[in-house]
């Protein structure tokens, strides 16, 4: 890997970044959220599936935003440099 391309690699890392630690953020935030509403001494269930929704929702955008930050970051790779990376993934289920 040339410093060029390490260079650029690192600028997709912290464009990201921000963006990363919000969503992680939130997520904590509807997961706290919904171990509170699970804990009250009388279970509103449909605030409960509210509140799963919201965590799963939270999840979702942490889970895209770092598939689009890994996706640039691999657009910088070669293709010795991506064949490679891919050996040492394991197989998709």
């Amino acid at each position: 890997m040339n410093r060029d391309q390490q260079h650029r690699m690192d600028d997709i890392f912290k464009a990201s970044k921000g963006s990363l630690l919000q969503s992680y953020k939130n997520l904590q935030q509807e997961e706290s959220a919904l171990d509170k509403v699970l804990r009250a001494k009388v279970l509103d269930e449909a605030q409960i599936d509210q509140q799963i929704d919201r965590v799963v929702q939270a999840r979702g955008d942490l889970e895209k935003a770092n598939a689009h930050m890994l996706l640039e970051i691999r657009k910088e790779m070669t293709t010795a440099q991506t064949e490679k990376l891919d050996q040492h993934r394991p197989p998709p289920i």
